[in-house]
Order: structure tokens, then C-alpha cells, then sequence
């Protein structure tokens, strides 16, 4: 076992590493490929990597108790990390919500992987006082949101509010397109086929207490003149909708990437996850 402080973590788009617990910054992680584990401080540091169990016992003697009853896990998209979602996490931290802004190895393991991962994040908000844990996903992070709150029974917490943005809900037409490129195919891996409508379809819609969908567009024709409808570039509004199933749904006039940084997918985001209900 090692000690080392102050080692930036990668956050690059090949991001081998998964999130497996949180509390109060403190995360904990284990490597795609080596099943390594490593403890991560909330700046961002190294401060132990070995066995995962022996990660996960240092960290929980080294974080403090959040003391938060509601907590929520903010999930990034495919090829992305946690940066791209830092500005809804640190809003969501900023009124009073126990945050795990969370990364996995989205081009590297499966979305069931990926949804066991971000249970067992849930399970460890919930053991630190959690009465609820919410889920805010963008693009493929709304499928594994959508998955781990599925699982939530199994791993033993209460599934809040889940939040959808800028995700491929019934799967995007785009992906099924691509998965023809075996370049493609080669570097997205299985999540690649997930996001296509054939996989989308096997994911279940969990109970929640509320589903809300964000869009991004233009109002109008979209971004992309090559997509049917109003599009963020790479989904369409309709490929974000759950019928029967959403509580509440807005447009943001955003693409598709920085959409859940932008501040109407912020604000709407905070409102339901608050109330139930999107901001006016």
C-alpha cells in the first residue's frame, strides 16, 4: 500500500478510474483494468492506493460525517468527467445537498457496471444520514442514473428525485448510426451500443418520487440540420422524452456537451430536485 498527497486525479476522456464511495468530498475509487483502489481527498489529491477495502476503511476514518439528510449523485456523459458537471454539483452544495460529483470509466466497462458503481455511492450517502438519495444525469449518466435508482431496493437506500438532461431517454439515433464505424464501436465500447435506441430500451424507468427531463434546443429546427426536429447537435428533444413517465420537462437553448453547465439546465435542475416542479 502507498501514500502519496497532492497527485492530481486524471480527468481525461480515457478515465480508467470509478467512483465506489463518497462522503464529504472524500471518494473512493477502483481502476477499470487492475481493480486497484485509490482514495481521493476532497482536493482533488492522492492520499492512498492499494486495496480497495483498505481505501475504503482509511477513508471512512479520514472523512468527516456529512450530517446532510438529502443527498444527491451528479453523473457525467459518455467520454466526459466530473469537471462538466462541477457547476451543477457546486450549485446543488451551495443550498444545503450532500453532493458525489462522480466519475467512471464510461468508455472502458458496461452501463450495469456503472450502475452497481453509482449504487453503491448512494448506499454510502445514505449510511452517512441521507434520508433520500436524488440523481442528476447527463447524456449516459441519465441511463445510469436510471439503472442505480433502479437498484436502489437491492443496495438498501431511498431513491429521491431523478433529474434527465440532454439524455438519449429512448436512445439516440445518431449512436445507432455510428455503431455502423467500428471506430466507433472500438472506442465507446458497450455504453456505445446503450445509447443507441435498441440499448436505451433495455434500461428501466425507476420509481422515484418525481422524473424530470431537460432538453437542449433551439426552439425550432435545432442545432443540427441533420437531425430530425429540434436537437441539442447530437439529441433530439424527442429522444429525451419519457412519456408517461416525466413529472416535468423544459427546453434549454444550449448544445449538447455544455448543456448541463448552462444556467437554465442549472436553475430547472435545483427547482424539481426542491420542489417537484421546474422553474418558471
Amino acid at each position: 500500500m502507498r501514500v502519496k498527497m497532492r497527485t492530481r486525479r486524471f480527468t481525461g476522456v480515457f478515465q480508467p478510474w470509478t467512483d465506489i464511495w463518497s462522503r464529504s468530498g472524500w471518494r473512493v475509487q477502483t481502476h477499470c483494468k487492475t481493480g486497484l483502489g485509490r482514495a481521493v481527498d476532497p482536493f482533488g489529491g492522492i492520499a492512498l492506493t492499494g486495496a480497495a477495502e483498505a481505501c475504503l476503511a482509511q477513508a471512512s476514518r479520514l472523512a468527516r460525517p456529512a450530517g446532510c439528510r438529502r443527498a444527491v449523485v451528479v453523473l457525467h456523459g459518455l467520454g466526459h468527467h466530473p469537471g462538466g458537471m462541477a457547476r451543477m454539483a457546486g450549485a446543488l452544495a451551495d443550498t444545503g445537498w450532500a453532493v458525489a460529483n462522480i466519475g467512471y470509466a464510461s468508455l472502458r466497462q458496461s452501463l450495469e457496471h456503472h450502475a452497481r458503481a453509482a449504487s453503491r455511492v448512494a448506499a454510502a450517502l445514505a449510511e452517512d444520514g441521507a434520508g433520500e438519495v436524488a440523481f442528476v444525469g447527463h447524456s449516459l449518466g441519465g441511463l445510469v442514473a436510471r439503472a442505480a435508482m433502479a437498484r436502489a431496493a437491492e443496495d438498501g437506500w431511498r431513491p429521491g428525485r431523478l433529474v434527465l438532461i440532454g439524455s438519449p431517454a429512448r436512445g439516440a439515433g445518431i449512436a445507432g448510426m455510428a455503431t455502423r464505424v467500428a471506430a466507433y464501436r472500438a472506442l465507446t465500447g458497450s455504453c456505445g451500443q446503450t445509447v443507441t435506441p435498441a440499448g436505451a430500451a433495455l434500461v428501466p424507468v425507476p420509481d422515484c418520487r418525481g422524473l424530470a427531463v431537460i432538453a437542449g434546443g433551439t426552439g425550432g429546427r435545432g442545432f443540427n440540420p441533420l437531425l430530425p426536429g429540434d436537437n441539442d447537435g447530437i439529441v433530439t428533444v424527442e429522444e429525451t422524452r419519457l412519456p408517461g413517465r416525466e413529472d416535468a420537462f423544459t427546453r434549454v437553448r444550449a448544445l449538447h456537451t455544455p448543456l448541463a453547465a448552462s444556467p437554465g439546465a442549472v436553475i430547472s435542475a435545483m427547482s424539481f430536485l426542491e420542489s417537484g416542479r421546474m422553474a418558471a
